[in-house]
């Protein structure tokens, strides 16, 4: 990939994951549900990583004309937060669940953009020849797909409670 292909790619790239932070951030800001406004909350922090793993590829690109040697998954790893809602006890969570229609909806408008930026960069990995491009492209698909599953089980709190618990609770009923 030329690398004014490939500059135009980063900063839609970069487009992307910045609108990303602002729809999970004013959502977390709109949730009167606890658990939502953490979840989303910890997404808009995750973007915040892509943001500036993107940003610093793109400028030294942009500067030298070289693709950057940088170790995307080491910078998630130190940078990684627990999604400490979903690690609480079971017990802390037991509140009457009374799911907003409005965060059921962002959920799976949110699944939808998280799909929609994995395919973006899968398509970008077909085309990629550089190794450091592969290392970043593969990283932002990890994330993505961590994305959606995060909300993908925050859906599921939302609105199959019943069996959101007995799942984390590894409790399952029993035939005789």
């Amino acid at each position: 990939m030329e690398n004014a292909k490939l500059l135009k790619t980063l900063k839609t790239a970069l487009e992307m994951e910045e609108k990303g932070y602002d729809f999970y951030k004013e959502l977390s800001g709109k949730s009167r549900n606890n658990v939502t406004k953490k979840t989303f909350g910890f997404l808009a922090d995750k973007e915040l990583l892509h943001i500036e793993a993107i940003k610093d590829f793109y400028s030294t690109l942009n500067k030298t004309g070289e693709l950057p040697a940088m170790r995307f998954e080491s910078r998630a790893e130190e940078r990684e937060k627990e999604l400490s809602i979903f690690s609480k006890s079971i017990s802390e969570l037991k509140e009457k669940i009374k799911p907003d229609d409005g965060d059921v909806k962002a959920c799976k408008f949110a699944m939808d953009l998280e799909n929609d930026s994995y395919r973006y960069y899968e398509n970008m990995l077909k085309e990629a020849r550089q190794k450091a491009l592969i290392s970043l492209l593969r990283f932002l698909m990890k994330e993505e797909t961590k994305h959606y599953e995060e909300i993908d089980n925050l859906h599921t709190y939302l609105t199959d409670s019943h069996n959101w618990f007995m799942y984390e609770e590894g409790s399952f009923p029993q035939g005789g």
